[in-house]
C-alpha cells in the first residue's frame, strides 16, 4: 500500500504526487497496525491523524484550485465529497481523543479501512474521471 500504482494515475503530475503521499500515511497506519510490540499507540495515532489533517487540507486547496480554474462543472459535487472526508477525519479524531488500550487498534482499523476506501473510490474513480473530463474540455 506505500506506493501508488500507475492505475492511480490522474494525468496531472502535481495531484498525482500529493495522492502519493495519501499512500505513504495510509501505509503508515497500516504498519502501526500491525506493531505487535508497541503497547500503548496513542502518540503515533495523534501524529498520523495531524498528518493526515495536513495533508488534506492543502491538497484539497490545490485540487479545488485547479478545478475552478478548469470551470469544472461536477466542481460542487465533487467540493460535498472533500466536506464528508473532512467530517469524517474529525470523528475518527474525536474517537481516538478517547482512545484506550483495548480501543486504540479498532480505531486504527477504522482509519485504515477509510483510507483504503478513500484511495480505491476517490483517487481511482472520481479524480481521474475529474482530470479527463477537465483535459477533454480544454
Amino acid at each position: 500500500m506505500s506506493t501508488m500504482g500507475p492505475e492511480y494515475n490522474t494525468g496531472n503530475a502535481v495531484l498525482d504526487e500529493q495522492h502519493q503521499q495519501l499512500f505513504l500515511l495510509t501505509s503508515q497506519a497500516q504498519t502501526l497496525l500491525k506493531d505487535q510490540n508497541m503497547l500503548y499507540k496513542f502518540d503515533e495515532l495523534t501524529k498520523l491523524l495531524e498528518g493526515i489533517r495536513s495533508y488534506t487540507l492543502s491538497h484539497f486547496v490545490d485540487e479545488e484550485s485547479f478545478m475552478r480554474n478548469a470551470g469544472y462543472v461536477k466542481l460542487d459535487e465533487h467540493l460535498a465529497l472533500h466536506q464528508k472526508f473532512l467530517d469524517d477525519l474529525t470523528r475518527i479524531d474525536e474517537e481516538a481523543s478517547r482512545v484506550s488500550l483495548g480501543t486504540q487498534d479498532s480505531i486504527l482499523k477504522e482509519l485504515l479501512d477509510y483510507l483504503t476506501e478513500w484511495l480505491h473510490r476517490h483517487i481511482l474513480l472520481i479524480d481521474k474521471e475529474m482530470v479527463k473530463e477537465i483535459n477533454a474540455a480544454e
